[in-house]
């Protein structure tokens, strides 16, 4: 499964048709089992949408999504150093334009697990509303989450450059 995302999305960053590439990243509040380890999420991505003649837009993308791990203190047991925990999520982009300043869409794929070693991968969603800032650059406001056992999810604030 990881190898056929990854070929889709290599595939699709290969074709540059009337295609728009946006650099952005982002700090989040963690949400449910996340609250417990970590107090802020970070990421970096990047984004590669194809024109069309229509307000929906489809690409791909592909980030580095980061839980930063916190200090909790255990009953008995003293302080314990959680360990930070990142995912590499590969991801489909559906976005739609409201108006000329806002946008609505989401990133629905898989979230590669790359540290600890070992923590597994997950389904991977980010819904978000966008607000173009100016002719190039957008805040968005999401809620990432991966999911396998359990769920990781945070909300979210970002800032993207297009180029």
């Amino acid at each position: 499964m990881k190898k056929i995302i990854l070929i889709i999305a290599l595939a699709l960053f290969s074709y540059n048709a009337n295609a728009q590439f946006s650099l952005g990243a982002g700090l989040g509040l963690p949400t449910g089992d996340a609250e417990s380890i970590s107090s802020l999420s970070i990421s970096v991505n990047a984004n590669y949408m194809f024109e069309s003649e229509s307000d929906f837009k489809i690409g791909v993308s592909a980030a580095y999504l980061s839980y930063l791990g916190k200090t909790i203190d255990l009953a008995g047991l003293g302080e314990v150093k959680i360990d930070n925990v990142s995912w590499l999520p590969l991801a489909a982009v559906l976005s739609y334009n409201l108006s000329d300043k806002f946008s609505i869409g989401s990133d629905i794929g898989y979230g590669v697990g790359l540290s600890p070693d070992g923590i597994a991968g997950g389904f991977y969603l980010r819904p978000n509303v966008s607000y173009a800032v100016g002719d190039r650059t957008s805040f968005n406001l999401n809620y990432s989450t991966i999911s396998d056992d359990i769920s990781i999810s945070s909300f979210g604030l970002g800032l993207a450059y297009q180029f």
